[in-house]
């Protein structure tokens, strides 16, 4: 096999190993996420805790775009707010508590927050022109007016929970 061969073939399979790797973090909610607490054993007198949680992955929705409104000369809504739907990760917190009077533990306490749906609605603008419609009386020109702009407020919608237990 030649040198050129080895590499092709090399490539392809790292391509088919990240292929793999990805396709599974794409389909789920969230990418699973282990915090690396292991180095704290040498500075705490206890065990160091452990972290299980994910990064949240989120998908950008389709938003309503500007319509016209009559009497404007600007459309409404002029950017749009953009609606996220992710997911808040299925976290777990735990760490062994130690026994004051013996070298045994006496449990694990933990703290377990479950994953819940996150919905997002991003702040949008809308913004008024500084000039009015036409007007007869002006002999079919607009008037100036102050212009106006305005902000949608950002709206964040979930049920989030979290039980401890020992």
């Amino acid at each position: 096999m030649g040198i050129t061969s080895r590499a092709g073939l090399a490539s392809v399979l790292t391509c088919i190993a990240t292929a793999a790797a990805v396709a599974p973090a794409a389909a789920a909610p969230t990418v699973p996420v282990d915090v690396p607490l292991g180095g704290l054993n040498t500075v705490l007198p206890f065990d160091a805790p452990t972290v299980h949680t994910g990064m949240p992955l989120p998908v950008p929705g389709t938003p309503n775009g500007p319509r016209y409104v009559t009497g404007n000369l600007l459309p409404h809504n002029m950017v749009p707010a953009l609606p996220v739907e992710s997911a808040l990760p299925d976290t777990q917190i735990g760490t062994p508590l130690p026994d004051p009077l013996s070298s045994r533990n006496l449990g694990t306490p933990q703290l377990v927050a479950p994953d819940t749906a996150l919905h997002v609605l991003t702040p949008g603008a809308d913004l008024g022109a500084p000039l009015s419609q036409p007007r007869a009386g002006l002999f079919g020109l607009p008037a100036v007016t102050l212009p106006e702009a305005g902000l949608t407020a950002p709206a964040v919608q979930s049920d989030p929970a979290a039980t401890a237990t020992l």
